[in-house]
């Protein structure tokens, strides 16, 4: 006769089974924080004009959500929409930090022709709050315009804050045209500039030209297609050539 084999019954480990039950909890309940943590400091930074809450509000965050909820990329394009932002970028943590590092576009004037602020992109924006930028006064044809303001993005901030107006004043003599891209620009120090666009560059050694020609106020010509020749002429004076040569002499020294 064959003998039956008997199965031998495995007792349930309830002490393991209650253990490996504590595990799942902890896990999940590690898992449902994580995935549920708000959104605990906000981190703003690179802004000059807009402000956090402009920010904040365009970017659907007010109600501090849970930080892993909310995509990127979803933010940047919202942050995005804002006239005044060039670029975005987002950074979060796991301790619910969320870093928004913005680049705004700069103001570089304010376009009377248009009603609008012409910004560093080019875009022409409706914001009659920005204050510290020069008016363009009078129209400029399209090409010359954008040539301008490509070569104005080269220009310090603080330059062209310096800036009151802003006139297309192409050099023309007996009808025949000179310069078709010169312009004159009268600063808030009431001094006056007539530069090109190819040499709106040296606008930037502004201040280290009039400290060269201290308290007197003039017109200075940095149209000239050779970089040494800065001719300044005082208001009220006729004597161009003489103030030219020893300006052009003065600046000559300090390259």
């Amino acid at each position: 006769m064959e003998k039956v084999k008997r199965v031998k019954k495995r007792k349930l480990n309830i002490k393991a089974f209650i253990i490996l039950l504590l595990v799942l909890y902890v896990i999940g309940m590690l898992l449902y924080t994580l995935f549920t943590l708000p959104i605990k400091n906000i981190y703003i930074t690179g802004t000059k004009l807009l402000s956090d809450n402009d920010i904040i509000d365009v970017a659907g965050i007010k109600d501090y959500p849970a930080i892993l909820k909310i995509s990127k990329k979803d933010l940047i394009k919202k942050i995005k929409t804002l006239d005044l932002v060039r670029d975005v970028t987002i950074k979060k943590t796991l301790t619910g930090k969320l870093t928004i590092e913005i680049q705004e576009e700069i103001p570089l004037f304010y376009n009377r022709n248009t009603n609008k602020v012409v910004l560093s992109s080019t875009k022409e924006i409706d914001n009659h709050t920005i204050l510290g930028i020069p008016t363009l006064i009078n129209y400029v044809p399209t090409d010359i315009l954008n040539d301008f303001i490509d070569a104005l993005q080269e220009i310090d901030e603080d330059i062209i804050k310096m800036i009151n107006e802003i006139e297309y004043s192409p050099d023309m003599s007996e009808d025949i045209m000179i310069d078709e891209y010169r312009f004159l620009l009268r600063m808030n120090d009431t001094n006056h500039v007539y530069v090109n666009i190819i040499n709106l560059g040296r606008l930037n050694d502004y201040e280290e030209i009039f400290a060269t020609i201290g308290d007197l106020k003039g017109t200075i010509y940095l149209d000239s297609y050779n970089a040494d020749n800065i001719i300044f002429e005082a208001f009220g004076s006729n004597d161009n050539d003489e103030m030219g040569d020893e300006v052009e002499n003065e600046a000559e020294l300090s390259e």
